[in-house]
This record gives structure tokens, sequence and C-alpha cells, in this order.
């Protein structure tokens, strides 16, 4: 069977104690079936329940366990084992693990479900999933806002909301993962200027900004000593590391 890797992609459904839903990013399966990763802050620890949503393969799954990296953006979903999956060999649905041989100005492919006002073929509940292209800019250490810290990508497109946790992965070999979207940064250039010297000697200043936007990733490879002690590996394989 042809692996698919868009059939791996789903949505992260978050419900609040309050009962209300809401999506909170994208997910992706990940060496097994019933396991996946997302980004660490798409599942709420507050959450009264959070469901993980496949349309390509039209299932849905409650999520039963949350592993959650102790300083890197990410976690690990993990829910009831899907029957007749032998949990052994490559899986049928699933990525099959992490590369580390990225490089700047790699290409590559993220996929997921961003925050949009629904398409009149797509229900009201769901965001429309989208697949997006562009190429590494930088690696560098991140450490965000939130008091997330680790090894990120930047990427040449923004990462829109609620794209968040899905996969990054290449053209030529997709059932293998480099990153894992978690934010945007923004930055800004100045497209014209100007300075007025006023009375008492003060200067005024008037700038005219341009906003640029960069999505940044996750990179897989920063955080295999935890995807090795979390993720359990399949029978007869010996590629997981």
């Amino acid at each position: 069977m042809t692996f698919d890797p868009l059939a791996a992609v789903g949505i992260v459904l978050t419900t609040a104690r309050e009962g209300l839903q809401e999506i909170s990013g994208t997910c992706f399966l990940f060496r097994h079936e019933h396991v996946a990763l997302t980004a660490g802050h798409c599942a709420a620890a507050d959450a009264a329940s959070i469901d993980l949503v496949f349309p390509r393969l039209g299932r849905s799954q409650r999520v039963e366990q949350i592993d959650r990296h102790p300083t890197a953006d990410v976690a690990l979903l993990v829910t009831k084992v899907e029957p007749g999956d032998p949990g052994s060999g490559y899986p049928e649905r699933a990525f099959w693990d992490r590369v580390g041989n990225w490089s700047l100005g790699e290409e590559f492919f993220a996929y997921g479900f961003p925050s949009d006002a629904p398409t009149p073929d797509a229900p009201p509940a769901f965001a429309v999933p989208r697949l997006f292209t562009g190429n590494y800019q930088r690696f560098f250490t991140y450490d965000s806002p939130s008091g997330y810290r680790y090894l990120a990508g930047e990427m040449s497109i923004p990462a829109l909301s609620g794209l968040s946790g899905g996969p990054v992965f290449r053209r030529e070999a997709p059932q293998m993962v480099t990153a894992l979207v978690t934010a945007s940064a923004e930055s800004y250039v100045i497209t014209d200027s100007v300075e007025e010297l006023r009375e008492g000697g003060s200067v005024y200043r008037l700038e005219s900004r341009k906003v640029i936007t960069y999505g940044l990733a996750l990179m897989l490879s920063g955080v295999s000593d935890w995807l090795r002690e979390t993720v359990p590996p399949r029978d007869g394989v010996g590629w997981v590391s």
C-alpha cells in the first residue's frame, strides 16, 4: 500500500470543562496508529477531553494519555490501539520516524488545518486542510514567550493559527518527518522614513514598516532522546532512533 502522509494528519479537538469544543491545532500519527504528536500548547492541560479527528481516515479517537516534553513545545497523545494494528513492521497510516539530516534551504511540505472560515464543502465545525510549501531559512535555539526552549527551523512561510502541531516532511520521502510546526515570529523592514528637525533640537522620525511573518518548526532530531523514551518501538523495525 502506498503511504499517504495526508491521511496521517488530524485535528486536535479540545473540549473545555464548560462543554465548549474548539479546534486547538493539528496532529499527526507517529510510528503507531494510536500515537500522535502535536505542539505542546495545542494540548490544554485543563481540558475536559481531547479528541483526534482524522478526516481522510474517517475516524475520531479519544486521547487517553498525554506525555509532554519538559522544555520543548511538543506533546505525545496516546489513544486506544486500533483493531488490526499488529504493532510491527512499517505502519500503514503513520509517519515512520523522524530524520535529522535537514539542511539550510531545504524544501519542505507542511500540512494541517489552519483556522479559516468554512467553505461550502466543509463542515462548519472543522477547518479546511491545506498543504504549504517552503524552505528552511535558518536553524537556531528558540526561547518562546511561553517558556518553551527548543531547536527551531525558521520557515519561509507563516505558521497560521491552527497549523501548529502539523508535520513538516519531504516531497521525495513523505514517510519521514523533519519537524513539527509550532509558532510564528514577526520581523519588519523599513520601506520609507522621514526625519524632521524641530525647534529645540528634537528630531521627529516617521517610518513606514512592512511586517514579515516567519513560521517556526520544532526540529524533531532535537528531541530524539525524549521520543526514544516515550514512543514504543515497533517490532521488526531497526530504524527507530
